[in-house]
């Protein structure tokens, strides 16, 4: 095994634990939202839709809880997951773009972190709206266009600022940077740059807030935010540090614009399904 394997496989664990973290953190959030300020029972009534649902740990933490939970991908990732009910998760098509579920399907469909990944946005809320029951609510916890300090993904600072134009000598100085502090990365330098490339150019689609405000108000007529309810029940860095200080205001207006941000949307409850 070479060195740059080594050095590989100690990134991936180490990113592997923070994610793990993350994600029981953002699970404790959802659902504190989901029955505290929605109001919905955790019961089988409630049927709730995990939009981009990974491996699929929103989904059993939901259903340990009560909840119908479903989740939806464009790629199976969730057999991984031990423990997976079977049949709550499926593909998502993309040539017609459809979310698998009948009109109407579900009282909530939620993601966390997939909108900045999401190549088409209209097509993507319009989907939601479908699947929506009449009042149902629409709820999505994303990184800014603007996210400091650094792109949360590939860690790289201002991708998310230049994109969907970001320079790729920009990316190269940055393979060169970390190579610099792990010299066990350069035996596989070119690797690293051409997917940073690819991930730019296929896997981001950072949009300013005020167009994902245009698309809600063009499909569902409204958007509301959810920043208070993060800041007061947040448990990540930034929601903490924000409760010891009065500027509550300011303090979501600074998280939606350069760090995360957490909206819903909801569907009148005298919608037509046509």
């Amino acid at each position: 095994m070479n060195l740059y394997r080594l050095g590989l496989e100690d990134r991936t664990r180490e990113r592997n634990k923070k994610f793990q973290k993350i994600s029981q953190r953002d699970n404790l959030l959802l659902s504190s939202i989901i029955q505290e300020k929605f109001e919905l029972e955790a019961s089988p009534k409630i049927k709730i839709l995990d939009f981009g649902c990974g491996k699929g740990n929103l989904v059993n933490y939901l259903n340990t809880l009560g909840f119908d939970a479903n989740g939806c991908d464009i790629t199976c990732t969730w057999e991984d997951l031990q423990g997976t009910p079977g049949g709550r998760f499926s593909i998502i098509t993309m040539n017609p773009y459809r979310l698998p579920y009948p009109d109407g399907s579900f009282d909530m469909v939620l993601s966390t972190s997939v909108l900045e990944h999401a190549q088409n946005t209209e097509e993507v809320f319009r989907e939601i709206y479908r699947v929506l029951k009449n009042g149902g609510i629409s709820m999505h916890y994303y990184p800014s266009k603007w996210y400091l300090p650094a792109e949360p993904h590939i860690h790289i600072p201002l991708v998310n600022f230049f994109w969907p134009y970001c320079p790729n000598w920009w990316l190269g100085l940055w393979v060169l940077i970390r190579v610099a502090i792990i010299p066990k990365l350069a035996l596989n330098w070119k690797d690293m740059y051409h997917k940073y490339c690819d991930f730019c150019k296929t896997g981001i689609n950072y949009l300013p807030n005020s167009r994902y405000r245009a698309i809600s108000m063009q499909i569902f007529g409204n958007q509301y935010s959810l920043m208070d309810d993060y800041l007061e029940r947040g448990d990540g860095g930034f929601a903490r540090l924000a409760r010891k200080f009065r500027q509550r205001k300011l303090a979501g207006w600074f998280s939606s614009n350069f760090r995360m941000n957490f909206i819903y949307q909801r569907k009148s409850p005298e919608a037509s399904q046509s």
